[in-house]
């Protein structure tokens, strides 16, 4: 058995479904070792389409995903989507062929130091010199995922490394791997939350790869303590649960931001606390300090009055194992009153043109169940502002960094994980052109992704950015776009264009019947987006 044939069992055994990728030569003896695989290579058109794919995967499904691609020309297409998760903390396995590492030091043919590439937007980077190394930096990346998932693990893997033979008796070599998780404030956790009187939670991504999902629901409802969410963590409670007030921060609900401003106590679980999140307490972030309790496997980012470095999923067991006793039936109910309907001009307007908001209203009312995937521009916030998630992975979009082009690949990702729901994938007509090639990928596997292209053939959120410097500031933001219909129909995917609210809504129920991809491109106005209220 050589490397690439056991990293591939470790993989199997592991319960790997998918890996995202494409073939090159440096990287070819993992791809015979993948033909004989129970594990199904996901061929995308492009090298950062398989690396967003894997990331929405594993962000859906709250467990680690692989992508793979060959030496330099390839790996280094990789680079915006790893980073992108990397942003996120989401745990992406990113394996790339390269050079024989006899010649790593030599300016050969495509040849690049590609772990000094990957180091700064990994968790962990490996450059194995033999088989073995290769081997036990796989075994030792997994245990990472299962124990610390912070974000994406590298492995370089030299084409001659991979063709080592004799390398299986590695495969079973015991790793001993240790955290170093600190409890020991968790008594001063439980005695602030017997005395609180306004306590909020402020749940993470860290829900979502903790599996903790069930216990924060059970720990919130028991004790009738609300809670936020951040952006990348909505969904992990039914938004429709009473005690989910919703997004808290930049964007947030009026409910989320009241009690946010008004607790007295804030248990952060598995949040990083980015400056989306602390934005309405930018003013007295030292006051705010001094009631937030933080809990986070990644001590770095740890913030507050009292830091526990550890799993939110062991936190919320040891807490529901407490009996508290409490009724924050009155700090409920002041809450509730700051209920504000969201309220968005022209939702509800049919003039035409069509105003997007009203046309993304438009397709969450007629898709029913289905899992939604945004890409970035000005569509994604009507996309993020109306999305009413009920469980995690039903609504994605392009996170921290939000690069343009994500909304294809990731819909492919999220159709992957969940293969027996409808995914809809909501595009701006700038973004859908970056990754226009992953079309290919959608038809090739028959996914069942309804492709929503809001054109309003120009950048909107850059032009608005523009005349807000100058109002007479309008520079490269307006789109001499082609005829996106005869493009998609080129790839094999039937479609129709929409002008009108009946129409987009008549476009979606035809669309939900299609056992397959189907496209729908919506005409919209020029439309400004909210650029930083608080809702």
């Amino acid at each position: 058995m050589n490397t690439a044939e056991a990293l591939v069992k470790i993989l199997e055994e592991e319960n790997v479904k998918h890996i995202f990728g494409h073939p090159g030569e440096q990287v070819l003896p993992m791809y015979k070792a993948l033909e004989k695989s129970s594990i199904k290579h996901i061929l995308t058109r492009h090298e950062q389409a398989a690396a967003h794919a894997a990331d929405i995967y594993a962000h859906s499904t709250g467990k680690f995903s692989v992508c793979i691609s060959t030496a330099s020309p390839g790996a280094l297409n990789f680079v915006m989507a790893v980073a992108t998760a990397y942003k996120d903390n989401n745990p992406i396995l990113v394996l790339t062929g390269d050079n024989p590492y006899s010649e790593r030091l030599e300016d050969t043919f495509q040849s690049f130091d590609l772990p000094g590439v990957f180091e700064k937007i990994t968790y962990k980077n490996f450059n194995p010199s033999n088989g073995k190394e290769a081997i036990l930096a796989l075994k030792e990346a997994i245990a990472i995922f299962k124990n610390e998932p912070r974000g994406p693990i590298h492995i370089n893997l030299p084409k001659d490394i991979l063709n080592e033979e004799n390398v299986d008796r590695f495969i079973d070599f015991p790793l001993d791997y240790k955290t170093d998780y600190n409890y020991s404030q968790m008594n001063i956790l439980i005695n602030m939350i017997k005395v609180s009187k306004k306590p909020l939670i402020i749940g993470g991504s860290g829900i979502i790869w903790a599996n903790a999902c069930d216990l924060l629901k059970d720990f919130a409802e028991k004790n009738n303590i609300p809670l936020t969410t951040t952006y990348p963590a909505r969904g992990i409670v039914d938004e429709s649960n009473p005690i989910n007030l919703g997004l808290v921060g930049l964007r947030g609900t009026a409910m989320g931001n009241y009690a946010y401003l008004h607790s007295d106590l804030i248990i952060v679980l598995g949040s990083r606390l980015s400056e989306r999140t602390m934005i309405l307490s930018s003013k007295s972030k030292d006051e705010f300090n001094q009631k937030i309790v933080h809990v986070n496997i990644d001590k770095s980012v740890l913030k507050g009055k009292v830091k526990i470095h550890g799993d939110v999923a062991y936190v919320l067991e040891n807490l529901l194992s407490v009996d508290f006793n409490l009724n924050h039936k009155k700090w409920l109910d002041e809450i509730k009153v700051h209920d504000k309907p969201l309220i968005l001009e022209g939702i509800n307007d049919k003039s035409l043109p069509v105003r997007p908001q009203s046309a993304i209203r438009t397709i969450y009312d007629n898709i029913g169940d289905s899992y939604v995937m945004g890409d970035a521009g000005s569509h994604v916030t009507w996309t993020m502002l109306l999305a009413n998630p009920d469980k995690y992975g039903k609504f994605s979009y392009s996170g921290a960094l939000c690069p343009m082009g994500m909304g294809l690949p990731g819909g492919i990702g999220l159709s992957l994980s969940h293969p027996n729901e409808k995914v809809v994938v909501i595009n701006g007509d700038g973004g859908f052109q970056m990754c226009i090639e992953e079309l290919a990928t959608i038809k090739e596997y028959n996914l069942p992704i309804i492709i929503i292209l809001i054109n309003n053939n120009q950048l909107g959120i850059i032009r608005q950015w523009e005349e807000a410097i100058d109002p007479e500031f309008r520079y490269q933001v307006d789109l001499e776009n082609p005829d996106f219909l005869k493009i998609v129909e080129g790839y094999g995917i039937d479609g129709e264009r929409a002008y009108t609210i009946e129409e987009i809504e008549s476009s979606i129920k035809k669309a939900m019947t299609v056992d397959g991809p189907y496209f729908i491109e919506i005409y919209t106005r020029e439309e400004d987006i909210p650029l930083s209220n608080f809702l």
